[in-house]
């Protein structure tokens, strides 16, 4: 582990000044934290700054990169097998898996993300919680299973929140799912409880809920997406 971390700084260091990479100040700053706790010999606390920082650097490459099937590949060989570093990435395994296509392992990631946010509240828990049940319940409308798929979109309503959910947003998908066939009770409900964690909606949520009630679709833009 030792060996592996100093490389991937080495590495790191090469991709921030190869490349625009999102608020590199607090990039650099993490990097700081991990080689300072390297010097303390705090291999645990190293670890545990790498994964955030990688999980950063992954949402921004998710942004800017090609196609799921590769993101989730990439995902899939940060992961492996290690829980400490395989959960905090499986949300994003699971959106990737779904986006690809694959609808077995999108499944699979699922509820391997729902049973990993069982065993305690960490910072990935409610991104976890949200995107395990929005790709179960885009699941359910596939199999066209509506009264599973209300539960699993309430279920993700019910997420604690994340640092990512209170600046971004709930994910829409399964919610315009829904109300294109008519499930407007169920989405309304959503968006109540997306209020609980969504701390920067500038109104969204208000907007959307006063479309729905008109009997109009609203464009959730990004929120489709994220």
């Amino acid at each position: 582990m030792r060996l592996s971390i100093a490389f991937w700084l080495v590495a790191l260091g090469a991709i921030l000044r190869a490349q625009q990479a999102p608020d590199k100040q607090e990039i650099n700053r993490m990097m700081e934290a991990i080689r300072a706790a390297v010097r303390m010999d705090d291999w645990t606390e190293a670890s545990r700054i790498a994964i955030r920082l990688n999980a950063t650097l992954l949402e921004w490459r998710t942004k800017t990169q090609a196609s799921p099937s590769l993101e989730m590949q990439h995902l899939e060989m940060l992961a492996g097998k290690d829980s400490i570093s395989r959960n905090p990435l499986l949300p994003r395994m699971t959106k990737a898996a779904f986006a690809a296509g694959d609808w077995a392992r999108a499944e699979r990631y699922a509820n391997e993300a729902l049973e990993a946010a069982r065993h305690g509240v960490f910072w990935w828990t409610g991104d976890a919680i949200h995107q395990g049940n929005i790709v179960l319940g885009r699941l359910a409308m596939r199999r066209s299973d509506l009264e599973q798929a209300r539960r699993f979109l309430l279920a993700a309503g019910k997420t604690p929140g994340s640092s990512s959910l209170a600046s971004l947003g709930p994910n829409m998908a399964l919610a315009k799912d829904l109300l294109d066939r008519g499930e407007s009770a169920a989405v309304l409900e959503y968006l109540k409880e997306s209020g609980e964690f969504w701390h920067a909606d500038r109104g969204k949520l208000a907007e959307w809920t006063a479309l729905i009630r008109a009997g109009l679709k609203p464009d959730f833009g990004a929120n489709l997406t994220y």
